[in-house]
């Protein structure tokens, strides 16, 4: 399948060994949490079409990468390449993260409301 690469803004990045309680098998993975960089405008406009919900701000994504790429995370948040690809697994197609790759660190700066 095709392989695309996503820039992201790394917010943060958790590695996990988890002995599964029945098995005793250990589960192994890199969790990380990210905004993609083509959408960093937070939403506002929820209360405006009159749901009476808000929804304001920006969702991250995760996703789990293979424990071993846990070296590759250097600094968060920071500017990443996501490398993913498309696979089908019965029937469905889905995304599945097979690399990351650090490009920039980036400095975050409070604004604060008058």
């Amino acid at each position: 399948m095709q392989e695309f690469k996503q820039r992201c803004l790394v917010l943060s990045a958790s590695s996990y060994r988890i002995p599964d309680t029945k098995t005793g098998e250990i589960s192994e993975m890199l969790m990380v949490y990210y905004l993609p960089t083509d959408k960093l405008t937070p939403e506002d406009d929820a209360v405006a079409r009159g749901s009476g919900e808000i929804n304001l701000g920006m969702q991250p994504s995760k996703v789990k990468l293979p424990y071993e790429m846990k070296n590759k995370v250097k600094f968060a948040p920071a500017i990443y390449d996501l490398t993913l690809k498309m696979v089908t697994r019965q029937l469905k197609t889905q995304i599945q993260p097979v690399d990351i790759e650090y490009v920039s660190n980036v400095e975050l700066s409070p604004v604060y409301a008058e």
